[in-house]
């Protein structure tokens, strides 16, 4: 499945992505640098998942964030296991600006970019 949300302009041919293997979770890092996030800390200090050697995470700030990756496009091969899985994560998201992009990174985090 290819999801891309409503504001996504596609200018190139994409019909790889429909070759890419089974049991992954393929999506794009989101860029803190955008003013978007200007209120998060990642953004304050310039953080960037995408060039982490850029600015390094301080210790003072705690552990290193998670990666957190853009929900406008991702590709994974659905399953009535996953469904339930995110329909129970679901229901202990809070509520953030974000909603959706938290809620697909609690959910799948630990399949980006590795097989499930």
């Amino acid at each position: 499945m290819i999801y891309l949300d409503g504001d996504i302009q596609v200018f190139d041919n994409i019909d790889h992505l429909f070759d890419m293997p089974d049991g992954y979770f393929y999506a794009a890092m989101d860029c803190f640098c955008e003013k978007t996030w200007s209120n998060s800390p990642q953004y304050k200090i310039g953080y960037c998942q995408q060039c982490p050697d850029k600015v390094h995470w301080p210790a003072e700030m705690g552990p290193k964030p998670p990666l957190y990756f853009n929900a406008g496009m991702f590709v994974y091969e659905p399953n009535l296991s996953t469904y339930h899985d995110l329909l129970e994560t679901l229901k202990i998201t809070t509520p953030t600006l974000f909603a959706e992009q938290v809620h697909i990174c609690l959910s799948w985090s630990e399949l980006l970019g590795r097989k499930n």
